[in-house]
């Protein structure tokens, strides 16, 4: 099942961002100690100018408490020149790699899409984004409907 976020999820979420930030193909972003005040505000923030969904798999029979097992964190951002252009900007998306050969990660990016496509509608941004880094797996975005519109570097060792 994929929802958004609650105050509930904060400590799990909060595992996975520390999950996907060491698996950042950029070393400063790995075993980090980070600031618990500060990060659940930010949690908060995206909840409330964004979206934070969750991916709970099906419970086995042993454990009949879903344990969450991927999100996906958006929030908007103004444009730089142009203020009053704002976008729904993905932040963070990840899938436990005991989910990876599920569908969890392509059901995450469906439902961005419709949380996308809402804000849109109503005007409360202009369009969204999606970010793939040099270790996500290929989605073939393009042929999804995305279109490609710039590439980010990092100058030096990463």
């Amino acid at each position: 099942m994929i929802r958004s976020a609650t105050l509930q999820d904060y400590d799990r979420v909060m595992e996975m961002m520390i999950n996907f930030a060491n698996h950042s193909p950029w070393a400063p972003h790995h075993d980090q100690q980070y600031n618990d005040h500060y990060v659940r505000n930010l949690l908060s923030s995206f909840i409330a100018n964004g979206c934070i969904l969750v991916a709970e798999p099906q419970p086995n029979q042993l454990d009949q408490t879903p344990q969450l097992g991927g999100m996906l964190i958006a929030t908007t951002v103004s444009d730089q020149w142009l203020p009053h252009v704002k976008t729904l900007k993905e932040l963070a998306w990840w899938v436990e790699p005991e989910y990876r050969q599920t569908s969890m990660g392509y059901r995450l990016l469906q439902k961005y899409i419709e949380v996308g496509k809402k804000m849109v509608a109503k005007g409360y941004v202009d369009g969204f984004t999606l970010t793939n880094m040099s270790i996500s797996p290929d989605f073939d975005l393009e042929k999804r409907g995305w279109q490609k519109v710039e590439t980010n570097y990092i100058y030096g060792d990463v």
